[in-house]
């Protein structure tokens, strides 16, 4: 046989022979198990998402907010990040300053500062801030803070006299009535949003060197202005209230939300002692005793000398 056949015979062979090796492990190894391959995965944290889409100037609440994971690489800055068993109203607070859509994270920057530089975010709609002076005295020795409710009292000079026909009864009655003071309730259960430059209370604390600090922080503080939430109405109120007197306030007790429709007459001067009355009477009385025609009478209220005849 030709030698140039053999070689080419011979090399036929081995290429048979090397083909049905691979394809025999090819078969073998299709019945072995695909390998998984291992994927790290990325640690990750929980943010403040909007739960609900929020209008501007809306306040957050348990259904607008919520937590939800976010990876930790992927936080930017101004994210309201959770800090272990952190309720979400905890972790923010207050009004947007702009709007927001379902699904979309807060940021520190969407939120309308209310630390006292920023009072809108923290009233409610339709109502206005309207700030009043105050002293000492008048804001309850410095125990009104934010977050109380007050009512507010006006005192102011007021002189009523009677100029129709003589009648007696109705002079005495007006004398005895008003002098030169009277004292009113004009707004009832006002929340105090702010004294001076401060809308928020001190927190207190009982731990570490901050104890004594905090305590201080926290106690009555005095200011000089008081800025309370009214309505537009009660805000012309107060305006005016401001021009004919002097304001004080009158501290509520927590929950005592109760408003007295009906808180009958002012209180003034006159009324506030019985003495005038008195002495009206007894001498009254005198006189229908003793058949005598009238009687003069002097009232002393501070340094006013006033003279009064009383008939029977």
């Amino acid at each position: 046989m030709n030698r140039n056949v053999l070689i080419v015979l011979a090399g036929g062979f081995l290429i048979a022979v090397l083909v049905a090796l691979l394809v025999q492990a090819a078969l073998k190894g299709g019945d072995e198990p695909p390998q998984q391959v291992a994927v790290k995965e990325e640690p990750k944290v929980e943010i403040v998402v909007a739960a609900a889409d929020i209008k501007i100037g809306d306040k957050l609440t348990s259904e607008n907010v919520k937590w939800q994971e976010w990876p930790e690489k992927g936080v930017f800055p101004g994210a309201i990040v959770r800090e272990e068993e952190e309720k979400v109203l905890d972790a923010v607070e207050g009004r947007v300053s702009r709007g927001i859509t379902k699904g979309e994270p807060l940021s520190i920057n969407a939120m309308v500062d209310d630390s006292g530089t920023h009072l809108s975010g923290v009233l409610e709609k339709g109502m206005r801030a309207f700030t009043v002076g105050v002293n000492a005295t008048s804001m309850v020795a410095g125990f009104a803070g934010p977050g109380d409710y007050v009512d507010v009292l006006l005192t102011y000079k007021e002189r009523v006299t009677y100029e129709g026909p003589d009648n007696q009864y109705l002079e005495r009655l007006v004398e005895s009535n008003i002098d030169s003071l009277a004292t009113e309730t004009i707004l009832q259960n006002i929340k105090i949003l702010a004294v001076d430059q401060t809308a928020r209370r001190a927190s207190t604390s009982s731990k570490g060197d901050d104890e004594k600090k905090s305590k201080d922080e926290s106690g009555a503080k005095v200011g000089k202005n008081i800025t309370l939430e009214v309505t537009p109405k009660q805000a012309e109120i107060l305006a005016m209230a401001m021009e004919l007197g002097d304001l004080n306030l009158a501290l509520r007790g927590v929950g005592d939300d109760v408003v007295e429709k009906d808180r009958g007459p002012a209180t003034t001067d006159a009324r506030v002692t019985n003495i005038y009355d008195e002495v009206v009477q007894a001498l009254d009385k005198a006189i229908e005793e003793s058949g005598q025609n009238g009687k003069v009478i002097r009232v002393y209220r501070g340094e006013n000398v006033q003279d009064i005849t009383v008939a029977p």
